[in-house]
C-alpha cells in the first residue's frame, strides 16, 4: 500500500472514530443557564406565621349562621374561621359594634385571598421554571441529532470519496465496512440518540404534601389545607381536591414500564437528575396543582357575594 493509500485511510478511520465519539459526552448539561433555572428562586424569601385553628363553634351560633348560608358556604365560613365573626355581627349591639364584626369579617377573607394567590404564584413560578428547563434540554437534543444527520451524510460521503481513490479490492472492501458500520451507528444513535439531563435540587416542594397527603411542615396555609382535604369542595363524589389530584398525576406522570418509586423520589422528594420528559410532567403537575388552587375562587366568589347581603340585627342603631 503506497504512503498516500496509508494516509488517506488513516484519516478516513480518523473521521469515523471522531464522528462515532459525538454523542459520548456527558449526557448530564452544566451550563449558565440551566444554573439559572434549577436555582430554587420561587421559594418565598420570608417565613409567615401560622394561622390559629378555629375555635369550636357553639352549636346555637353554629345554628344562627347555618340558617344564613349554604352548606358550601358554611362549609368555608368553618374553614376560613369566619363563624365567630359573622356571629358577632349578626348579635351586633349597636352600629360600631356591626362595623368592627364586618371589618373582621373582610380582613380574615382577605388574608385566606392573599394566602391562595401567594400560592399559586409560586406554583406558577415553578411550573414555568421547569417548563423553560424541559425546552432547554429539548433544543440541546435537537441538536444533537441534527449534528448526527449532518455526521451520517458526511460519512457517507467521504467512504464514497474514499473507495474510488483506491485501486485494491481489500482496501475498497475495508473502507466500504468501515463507512457503512460508522454510517449504521450513526443511524442507530439518531434514532435513539443519547438524551441530554440536567441535575435539579428542590428545595421547597410544593408537590409533596399533595401526593403524601399531609402538611407537617405548614406549606400550605392551614385554611387552605383544610379545603383541599374537605370532599365538598371537590367535583368527584366523595374524593378531596387532594385525591383527584393525586389520581391525575398518576395517569400522565408515571408510565407501567417504570420503577415508580424513583419517579415518586423525582417528582416528589428532594430533586433528581431529570429528563426533558420527566421535566415536563413535572411541569404539568405544578400547573395543574395551580389551576386547582386558583378554582377556589370560584367557591369564594359564592361566599362574598352572601356576605356582603348580611342581614343587620342590632338592638340599637343610635
Amino acid at each position: 500500500m503506497k504512503f498516500a493509500e496509508r494516509d488517506l485511510l488513516f484519516r478516513l478511520f480518523k473521521l469515523c472514530a471522531l464522528l462515532l465519539l459525538l454523542p459520548g459526552c456527558s449526557t448530564t448539561i452544566q451550563t449558565v443557564k440551566v444554573s439559572t433555572l434549577t436555582a430554587n428562586y420561587c421559594t418565598p424569601n420570608v417565613q409567615y406565621n401560622n394561622e390559629a385553628v378555629p375555635s369550636q363553634i357553639p352549636y346555637n351560633d353554629s345554628i344562627a349562621v347555618r340558617s344564613i348560608f349554604s352548606e358550601h358556604d358554611f362549609s368555608l365560613c368553618k374553614n376560613l374561621g369566619l363563624i365567630p365573626y359573622i356571629n358577632d355581627y349578626l348579635n351586633a349591639g349597636n352600629v360600631v359594634e356591626s362595623l368592627v364584626a364586618k371589618q373582621r369579617i373582610t380582613d380574615r377573607y382577605l388574608v385566606f385571598s392573599t394566602e391562595l394567590e401567594a400560592i399559586a404564584a409560586e406554583l406558577d413560578c415553578s411550573g414555568e421554571r421547569v417548563e423553560q428547563l424541559a425546552n432547554y434540554i429539548e433544543k440541546r437534543n435537537s441538536r444533537i441529532v441534527s449534528r448526527l444527520t449532518v455526521a451520517s451524510i458526511v460519512l457517507g460521503s467521504a467512504t464514497v470519496l474514499a473507495s474510488t481513490a483506491f485501486e485494491s479490492n481489500p482496501v475498497n472492501n475495508m473502507i466500504n465496512i468501515t463507512g457503512g458500520a460508522g454510517t449504521a451507528v450513526l443511524g442507530f444513535w439518531t434514532l435513539k440518540p443519547h438524551e441530554k439531563k440536567v441535575q435539579m435540587a428542590i428545595e421547597r416542594n410544593l408537590l409533596s404534601n399533595i401526593w403524601y397527603e399531609r402538611n407537617s411542615d405548614f406549606v400550605y396555609p392551614p385554611s387552605l389545607w383544610r379545603i383541599l382535604t374537605e370532599t365538598r369542595f371537590s367535583n368527584t363524589d366523595n374524593s378531596s381536591l387532594i385525591r383527584s389530584i393525586r389520581e391525575r398525576w398518576i395517569r400522565y406522570g408515571f408510565d407501567d414500564d417504570e420503577n415508580v418509586k424513583d419517579l415518586e423520589l423525582l417528582y416528589f422528594k428532594d430533586g433528581g437528575i431529570y429528563t426533558a420528559e420527566q421535566l415536563r410532567n413535572l411541569a404539568n403537575m405544578h400547573n395543574e396543582l395551580q389551576a386547582s388552587i386558583r378554582g377556589i375562587n370560584q367557591d369564594l366568589r359564592s361566599l362574598i357575594q352572601t356576605i356582603t347581603t348580611l342581614p343587620v340585627r342590632t338592638q340599637d342603631l343610635k
